[in-house]
C-alpha cells in the first residue's frame, strides 16, 4: 500500500464501513490489485521501449502514430525521439499534436501524455511554463488526476519544495476528503525522512477524511512507519486498530506480513497464535493457513525450526 496508482481512486469512493458486520473490501484483495497494476505497468514500460527501439527515424515515428493515433505510448515515444535529438519545441508539439488526435474518451492515454509533457516542462522548461501546462490539463481532465501527476513528477525529481507547495496549496485543500491524496503525500514524507511532518499528517488526515476512511489511512501510515520509520510505532498503531476490530482479518494479514517482513520470527510467532484464536469462518481460515506457509519459508531461510 505504500504508493498507489491512480486507478486505486475508486478506493476513496467506495465505502468501507467500519463496523466489523459491514466490511468494506478488504486490504488483501486491494494489495493484489496493486501488485498486477504494477506488474501490467511494468509490461507496458517493456512494450514501449521495444517499440521505440525499432523507430528510428521521423518517418518510422509518423507511420506509427498513424496506425495507432489512440496510443499514448506511441506518442510519449515519439516526444522521447525529439528530446533525444535536443528538440524541445518539436517534443512539446508532437505532445499537443497527441492531445488533439487521442479520443477524448481515453482519459487514461491523454494523462499519459501530459504526464510526459509535465517531465518536458520539468526538465527543460520553467516552473511557471510547467504550472500553466498543469492547470490546462486540469481544466480538460480529472483535476485531482492531474495534480496528483503533477506531484509525482515533482517528488521524483526531488523538487521538493514545489512538491509541497501542491499539496498545501491544491491537494490537501481542494480534495482533503480523499485517502490517496494524504497517503501520497505521507509516502513522499516518509522517502525525505521527514518522519515528524508525516506523523503530524496523519493528525490533520483524520480530521479530514471521512470516518469511513480512517481504517485504511491509519494502516497505509502503519505500513509507511513500517518501512520508513520507526516499525515499533508501526506495531503500535496496528495494535491500536485491533484493539478495536480484532476480528479484521485483513489488518492482522498485513501487520503479520510486515513483522514477517522485519524477520522478527518471535513476534510474528505471537502473532498467528492471536489470528488462530480467532476461531475464523473456513473461508478466513485459508488466508491465515497462506500466512503460516510464509511465516514456515521466513524461517527456514533464517535456520530456524517453528512449531507451525
Amino acid at each position: 500500500d505504500e504508493k498507489m496508482s491512480d486507478s486505486e481512486e475508486e478506493d476513496d469512493s467506495a465505502k468501507t464501513e467500519e463496523p466489523e458486520t459491514k466490511k468494506g473490501k478488504s486490504l488483501l484483495k486491494r494489495e493484489k490489485r496493486r501488485k498486477k497494476e504494477e506488474a501490467e505497468q511494468e509490461v507496458r514500460k517493456i512494450e514501449m521501449k521495444s517499440n521505440s527501439s525499432a523507430l528510428e527515424t521521423e518517418d518510422d515515428f509518423e507511420r506509427e502514430v498513424a496506425c495507432k493515433p489512440d496510443s499514448g505510448a506511441s506518442w510519449v515515444c515519439y516526444m522521447a525521439y525529439w528530446l533525444g535529438l535536443g528538440n524541445v519545441d518539436k517534443a512539446r508539439l508532437t505532445a499537443k499534436r497527441a492531445l488533439d488526435t487521442i479520443n477524448y474518451r481515453l482519459e487514461e492515454e491523454k494523462l499519459n501524455v501530459w504526464s510526459a509533457l509535465f517531465n518536458l516542462e520539468n526538465s527543460f522548461g520553467t516552473h511557471e511554463g510547467l504550472m500553466r501546462v498543469c492547470k490546462e490539463a486540469a481544466a480538460v481532465n480529472d483535476s485531482k488526476a492531474v495534480f496528483l501527476r503533477l506531484a509525482a513528477v515533482l517528488d521524483k525529481s526531488k523538487k521538493h519544495p514545489e512538491l509541497d507547495e501542491v499539496y498545501s496549496s491544491v491537494l490537501l485543500k481542494k480534495y482533503k476528503k480523499s485517502r490517496k491524496v494524504w497517503c501520497n503525500y505521507c509516502t513522499s514524507l516518509a522517502s525525505q525522512q521527514r518522519l515528524d511532518e508525516m506523523r503530524e499528517l496523519l493528525t490533520k488526515a483524520l480530521k479530514s477524511l471521512p470516518k469511513d476512511k480512517h481504517i485504511r489511512t491509519i494502516c497505509h501510515f502503519a505500513q509507511t512507519e513500517y518501512k520508513q520509520g520507526d516499525p515499533n510505532r508501526g506495531s503500535t498503531m496496528f495494535e491500536n486498530v485491533l484493539t478495536t476490530y480484532p476480528h479484521r482479518l485483513d489488518l492482522w494479514a498485513v501487520y503479520l506480513d510486515k513483522t514477517i517482513a522485519l524477520n522478527d520470527h518471535e513476534q510474528s510467532r505471537l502473532l498467528l497464535d492471536r489470528m488462530v484464536g480467532l476461531k475464523l469462518p473456513i473461508k478466513k481460515d485459508e488466508v491465515l493457513l497462506q500466512k503460516v506457509h510464509r511465516f514456515r519459508n521466513s524461517s527456514r531461510r533464517c535456520g530456524q525450526i517453528e512449531q507451525y
